[in-house]
């Protein structure tokens, strides 16, 4: 049985993270993709993964393990049993739990403690001992909400633009990242970058192509051709989306693909988490 949770955060974190999951499989293997995402940080509570990501580098892990933002769909092989509780890490809970450039993190994962130190040990030791997915919810809650503090208003201020920009279209100019910002194109640039991982042309293409992917899952056909628009054209739209979701957009129709269909599952958090998470 191959089980994925999904679970909101609290309301005064939601800037910080996207989501929380848990993820199970009683299977002694399992391998699928796993589409692109933001920064992961990852407890695996029991059990171990390789991740590999799109340049074709590999990670093997056990414990808790930091994932930075990914340019690619990504291919989990997971050692079973297995028991992770994640977290989709934002931009702005990036910069406040890491104070690193997610640049310096994308496509690669990494020990937790290599970021935080061995404190995040005992987090995962907590964390095993937990008998429900809510306790481990509150703690992350409890975590996050303790870093807000360090939160810069600049900084909030700007990750709001940079996703009002993402989601004002589906396939949005730079130009109109650039019109929205008091600072010098330079400025922005390298700001997008240390926060997201890549430069505002890459990210708005993955957004387009997960934006895709969703809209094939659901059966969307009328957002579908809003979307086509977007693209060179249909065989464009297709390779995208095979690149950025892992699947092709047959798979998605047809629900292929346990990680693809199960992700989908964070649309049923509509209104509780950030808009660009349950869009993509």
């Amino acid at each position: 049985m191959v089980s994925l949770r999904y679970y909101a955060p609290a309301e005064d974190v939601r800037d910080l993270v996207s989501v929380y999951y848990l993820f199970e499989d009683d299977q002694p293997r399992f391998a699928d993709n796993e589409r692109a995402a933001i920064a992961q940080l990852r407890f695996l509570l029991e059990g171990s993964a390789v991740i590999s990501f799109a340049d074709g580098s590999s990670y093997s892990h056990e414990g808790a393990v930091l994932q930075g933002p990914s340019t690619g769909a990504m291919h989990v092989d997971v050692t079973g049993p297995f028991r992770m509780f994640g977290i989709g890490v934002l931009p702005a809970g990036w910069a406040i739990s890491t104070r690193k450039s997610a640049a310096e993190y994308t496509d690669k994962a990494v020990n937790a403690a290599e970021v935080f130190t061995q404190e995040i040990d005992k987090n995962l030791e907590y964390l095993r001992g937990c008998e429900t997915p809510e306790e481990m919810v509150a703690w992350a809650d409890k975590v996050y909400r303790s870093l807000k503090p360090r939160l810069k208003p600049e900084t909030a201020a700007f990750t709001k633009m940079v996703d009002e920009w993402l989601s004002s279209e589906p396939s949005p100019p730079i130009s109109g990242l650039m019109e929205r910002s008091t600072q010098s194109s330079r400025q922005v640039l390298r700001t997008v970058n240390k926060l997201y991982g890549m430069p505002p042309k890459y990210l708005a293409r993955k957004y387009r192509a997960l934006r895709a992917a969703r809209a094939y899952a659901e059966h969307n056909e009328e957002e579908l051709l809003e979307l086509v628009d977007a693209f060179y054209d249909q065989s464009h739209m297709i390779r995208e989306v095979k690149f950025f979701a892992g699947v092709t957009p047959t798979q998605l129709r047809v629900g292929e693909g346990e990680i693809a269909r199960l992700i989908d599952q964070r649309a049923n958090l509509k209104g509780k988490i950030a808009p660009l998470t349950t869009d993509t």
